[in-house]
């Protein structure tokens, strides 16, 4: 009995980490980020642009970092337009607002924007109560905190332009001066990079941030509600036979402050996730598309999933050898080999990866951790009942 636990234990470790050297393996092989071939001196004429900011208890430094990114940006300013909005009863994120914009005036057209609608703490209601205000023909939105550079809203709109992408993204690296915040830089990287590539190239489908996300107007109207709205954006679009493009850019955007803000982040997305496929399903939709849409589900749940299934079977192995000694130590020997070998593969693919984001040797001790916790969320988050827009702190 003991043997056959140890099999499938290790069957499970060679299942996580084959389809980590796969999805590594084909992200290298495609190019999926673009930059277009357009300049604006070969366009007749430019759409005006609407810049969604949604915020909901900032600081006043927070608001006018991304205020900052986007002022400098290389688009023309008279077609473009900043719409900032606030939840009705949070008073002082609007106070915050209001004194970060005043340090804009005379550089971006500027609109404070009041959610009445703030009984659900949803990012999604306060995006569209936005859009109703924008004048816009194609909408972009970003976070307080974001950093992007200069050229990413034109190149945006170019690419959209050149390509006819209903929606363009981009690469959303997540950042702080800490250990979480290394990890945490490390993992999004390895998403953008590695994992998107592989998931669009794969089923066809292209998960979208909302940070540094660009919609036609004349395609999506507003925003679909959900505790994970640009990851049913990224499904609503494809399941209609939109076109979706990823602009070869980032956005830095601040870390959570620390492992509970993280963990109720993680939480989110995770419950926004599955929401997204009840709603997807109730719709109705070609059994094609929703095969594509479980197979990415499964892509994205099964490594973190395995790997906390791996992490309790390895202790309860070590449990029965140990303490009870009903089986051979031989056997503990055995699951451990496969579990290093396992690292030893993974961190050697990932190794220009961590090389971006910190040295080798603590990844080889921070890692393990952390992808224990990232299995340990993805498997309890059902278990968590939220149904609003949990804020992630920074």
């Amino acid at each position: 009995m003991m043997v056959d636990a140890v099999e499938i234990l290790e069957i499970l470790i060679i299942i996580g980490t084959s389809l980590w050297a796969i999805q590594y393996l084909v992200s290298r092989r495609i190019h999926t980020y673009e930059r277009p071939t357009l300049t604006n001196t070969q366009v007749e004429s430019l759409p005006k642009v609407s810049i969604v900011l949604p915020v909901y208890k900032e600081r006043r430094q927070s608001i006018e970092k991304t205020l900052d990114s986007i002022s400098s940006q290389n688009y023309p300013k008279n077609l473009l337009e900043v719409l900032i909005v606030v939840d009705r009863d949070d008073t002082h994120t609007l106070n915050e607002a209001l004194k970060a914009v005043g340090k804009f005036l005379s550089s971006l057209d500027v609109k404070m924007v009041i959610n009445e609608n703030s009984g659900r703490r949803l990012k999604a209601v306060a995006m569209n109560t936005a859009m109703k205000y924008a004048g816009g023909l194609i909408i972009g939105f970003y976070d307080a905190d974001d950093v992007f550079p200069n050229d990413q809203v034109l190149n945006a709109i170019l690419l959209m332009i050149e390509r006819n992408y209903a929606a363009v993204g981009t690469r959303v690296y997540r950042f702080r001066s800490s250990v979480l915040g290394g990890l945490m830089y490390l993992e999004s990287i390895v998403w953008y990079n590695a994992i998107i590539p592989f998931l669009r190239s794969t089923v066809r489908i292209t998960p979208l941030s909302g940070e540094g996300l660009f919609i036609r107007r004349d395609i999506v109207d507003s925003i679909p509600q959900s505790m994970a709205e640009d990851a049913l954006l990224s499904l609503r679009l494809t399941s209609r036979g939109y076109s979706v493009g990823l602009l070869d850019s980032y956005v830095y955007e601040l870390a959570p402050v620390n492992i509970i803000s993280f963990i109720r982040q993680r939480i989110r997305w995770n419950k926004g996730y599955a929401q997204n496929l009840v709603l997807i399903f109730k719709q109705g939709v070609q059994l094609n598309y929703a095969l594509r849409v479980l197979i990415l589900y499964i892509l994205i749940a099964l490594p973190p999933a395995l790997l906390f299934i791996s992490a309790v079977g390895f202790i309860a192995v070590t449990y029965m050898v140990v303490i009870t000694k009903v089986y051979a130590l031989a056997s503990l020997y055995q699951l451990v080999l496969a579990m290093v070998i396992s690292e030893i593969v993974v961190l050697y693919l990932m190794r220009d990866f961590i090389n971006e984001s910190m040295n080798m040797g603590k990844a080889i001790v921070l890692l393990p951790i952390y992808w224990l916790l990232l299995g340990t969320v993805t498997i309890t988050s059902p278990l968590v009942p939220i149904n609003n827009w949990l804020k992630t702190t920074r």
